[in-house]
């Protein structure tokens, strides 16, 4: 693999999107958008989604260059009460089955598990902007094919 074709937030975020799911009601639940880095819009964005960052550099395994490492910020977003506390329910819902659907999961030539020396962050609201968040650092590697 070379440098220009890394692209690590990009398959771990089609690893999430629409497979995330929030109950919204006793009847009815909706999908989660996940979005890689520089594709989350800045307006009309849902009460609940995820956004993929790098988070740190990218190392080299190998001499010469192909096989790569580095880590990801998978953020969680969930739009807070009308209190402004967090929705921690929702938010443990949708921790859990990120977990499931990325730990030690591999896609598109990478292979995602979460970083045991740093594996959270804890539920931070932001009054600015009404969502609650959390971070799991994902470690990413690419796998040969």
């Amino acid at each position: 693999m070379t440098l220009s074709d890394l692209t690590p937030d990009t398959a771990l975020a089609a690893l999430l999107d629409g497979k995330v799911e929030v109950q919204i009601s006793a009847t009815n639940s909706r999908k989660l958008r996940a979005y890689a880095q520089a594709e989350q819009p800045q307006t009309g964005l849902a009460d609940e989604f995820i956004s993929v960052l790098y988070n740190g550099t990218v190392r080299s395994l190998t001499r010469p260059l192909g096989l790569f490492r580095g880590n990801l910020a998978l953020t969680i977003y969930c739009k807070s009460n009308s209190d402004g506390t967090a929705k921690k329910k929702r938010i443990a819902s949708m921790v859990t089955q990120c977990v499931e659907l990325v730990n030690e999961q591999t896609a598109d030539g990478y292979y995602f598990e979460l970083d045991p020396a740093n594996v959270i962050t804890p539920i931070t609201v932001n009054l600015t902007n009404g969502y609650a968040t959390t971070v799991l650092n994902v470690e990413w590697r690419t796998v040969q094919e």
